[in-house]
């Protein structure tokens, strides 16, 4: 006699730390990756003025202590350069950088499904997000810009990478 027993084929359990992942991503790029350059899109106008005449105010003091050289008085001329560009580009930068949230977006919900595909979508559009303000900025002061949040999308990356075994 032979048995008709059925395999019942479970759904993968995706891992609680591509859980936590795809949440904290899903921060990143959903409510600042789009959240923000919307909103400076919206008010830049408003506070371009502000914050020129502020920057310019800190270099003044830095030049009246005698302090016309180094870290915090390039910072400042860098500060003044990221924003002349902003105003320069601030409808394209804004449109790149949407485009690219919502390419990471879509990649995050694609690993969230155990999907492998959202994971190459992912890094890509990280990958080339990151270099939004070198070409809209210039070489100088978006390398600045790229290591400040460099680090945390390569780790991000990183840990993805090391969790695809878990995605088919």
């Amino acid at each position: 006699m032979e048995d008709n027993v059925s395999q019942v084929v479970l759904p993968k359990k995706r891992p609680t730390f591509i859980t936590v992942l795809c949440i904290l991503s899903l921060i990143g790029s959903g409510g600042f990756g789009i959240l923000q350059p919307l909103y400076q899109y919206v008010t830049f106008d408003k506070t371009y003025p502000e914050k020129v005449a502020q920057i310019e105010e800190g270099i003044q003091k830095l030049e009246d202590a005698g302090m016309d050289s180094g870290f915090f008085y390039e910072t400042a001329q860098n500060g003044l350069l990221v924003l002349e560009k902003t105003a320069e580009n601030l409808g394209p930068m804004t449109a790149t950088n949407v485009l690219f949230a919502l390419l990471s977006l879509l990649g995050v919900f694609l690993m969230f499904k155990l999907k492998k595909n959202g994971f190459y979508l992912y890094a890509v559009a990280n990958l080339f997000w990151m270099l939004v303000p070198i070409y809209f900025i210039g070489m100088e002061v978006g390398m600045m810009t790229l290591a400040m949040g460099g680090v945390i999308t390569i780790l991000f990356i990183i840990l993805y990478a090391v969790n695809l075994k878990h995605m088919e």
